[in-house]
């Protein structure tokens, strides 16, 4: 079986010799779209990068997949242990700007980007964050939840081939030290049974797995925390990287239309200056 061949569009050196083992790598910092043009090669980049690309005309092969930023709406409240809803930032400036005053967990569940960053916010801090969206960017609202112990898992054609633990809050270093292998499978197993039974997913995605101590609704346990486009997910340290390229390539080859990557009007704004060069 030959190797796959990768683009890996990053100045962090490290994540292209990461994948070299498994893949015939390129690094790429990304200054231009150039790299998207051969049809044979896959891709791992930032979702900006991806937009300015996906908006040449001359690279109209570049289909990429992801769950799409409502998928989250969509899974069970048992399964994902608060109350989610994604709606448009103008939407809900008009929202907050009535009677709310719970504080409120808010992301854009899509994009990275510090201009709004995921984290729990009061009323007023959430509108000043929205104005400087553009009005059409999806933002997702939840209910704050604490996931003690987090998984990040790799699923290609409705099976878990590779698992990471992950620790947000804490230095990438002291990692090792956390990682509880018998927990993550846990984690992974209980993620297996899902689907596709209780979890519409695309053919090649990633999604995350948290112990929630804190669920609206059930005892504590694992439950789903989101959904993430292998071509731009983190892979962390995984138990088999072979996986992770295996389904990062997965992820922009047949894509079924249903699961086709849409760029959100912030990254389309973000990527203008790519698109021009």
């Amino acid at each position: 079986m030959s190797r796959p061949h990768l683009t890996v569009i990053t100045h962090q050196r490290w994540r292209a010799d990461d994948l070299r083992p498994y893949a015939d790598v390129r690094q790429d910092h990304g200054l231009d779209t150039a790299a998207a043009g051969d049809v044979d090669v896959a891709l791992w980049c930032p979702g900006a990068w991806a937009a300015a690309a996906a908006a040449i005309a001359r690279h109209p092969h570049l289909l990429l997949s992801s769950a799409g930023p409502a998928w989250l709406d969509h899974v069970y409240r048992l399964l994902a242990g608060r109350d989610i809803r994604t709606s448009t930032a103008a939407d809900l400036i008009r929202e907050a700007s009535g009677e709310r005053t719970d504080p409120v967990f808010a992301k854009l569940p899509e994009t990275k980007h510090d201009s709004f960053s995921a984290r729990t916010r009061e009323v007023g801090e959430l509108l000043a964050a929205l104005y400087r969206l553009p009005p059409d960017e999806p933002v997702q609202l939840q209910t704050p939840a604490h996931f003690d112990y987090e998984v990040r898992c790799w699923l290609l054609g409705g099976q878990v081939v590779a698992r990471a633990a992950y620790f947000p809050d804490v230095p990438r270093e002291q990692w090792p030290a956390l990682d509880d292998p018998c927990r993550s499978a846990e984690a992974a197993a209980w993620l297996a049974q899902l689907v596709p039974h209780y979890l519409s997913v695309p053919p090649a995605v990633v999604i995350d797995v948290g112990w929630c101590v804190d669920p609206v609704v059930g005892p504590a346990g694992w439950r789903v925390v989101e959904a993430n486009a292998p071509w731009s997910a983190d892979w962390y340290t995984p138990d088999d990287m072979a996986a992770v390229v295996e389904t990062i390539v997965a992820s922009q080859r047949d894509v079924p239309a249903k699961w086709r990557w849409q760029p959100s009007p912030l990254l389309k704004r973000l990527s203008v200056g790519l698109i021009a060069r």
